[in-house]
């Protein structure tokens, strides 16, 4: 248990804590800084994006769910990548993505569930196509597992694809 501190320092039973060897603040401070409000939100936000395009999906093309999906991902990466955002969609290499992307979603929403999905996945890839290879080298390293389940046959086909750069970006 911890020492309390002299009488007139505030709170004289806190603990302090100290940096670690060499001056340098703790791994866990460093990470938590890295996040701010915004970045936290944002990342629950794709999260809860990425889930409700999944049910939408499971649910046979639920409407609801896809734009719901479409909505949350969309405001979860504004959080995320701040202003840089208007930046990256509207690229003039990225004119398709970002077109086929937003029919994708006004498609859904008018009520062709369907077909706007398969628009958006085109837009989608056009527009994420350049970070894949990045995202799956991660994923292979950093979860575990992970490498197990994208050497397998019919996946490791894929992996492949994406991962030659020739074939990228289409």
């Amino acid at each position: 248990q911890a020492e309390c501190g002299p009488a007139g320092s505030g709170d004289p039973c806190r603990q302090q804590r100290k940096p670690a060897e060499g001056g340098q603040p703790r791994r866990g401070a460093r990470a938590a800084a890295m996040f701010d409000d915004n970045k936290k939100i944002g990342i629950g936000c794709c999260g809860l994006g990425v889930v409700c395009l999944v049910l939408g999906l499971m649910l046979l093309f639920d409407r609801t769910l896809l734009a719901l999906g479409n909505v949350a991902f969309l405001l979860g990466l504004g959080l995320l990548m701040g202003k840089k955002i208007v930046k990256f969609f509207f690229r003039r290499e990225k004119w398709k993505g970002t077109s086929a992307f937003f029919v994708g979603i006004a498609v859904i929403i008018i009520g062709w569930p369907f077909f706007g999905f398969i628009i958006e996945l085109y837009g989608v890839w056009k527009l994420f196509a350049a970070f894949l290879p990045n995202l799956i080298a991660s994923l292979q390293y950093m979860v575990p597992g992970a490498s197990l389940v994208l050497n397998t046959w019919p996946i490791s086909v894929v992996v492949g694809a994406i991962k030659d750069p020739r074939r990228l970006p289409l």
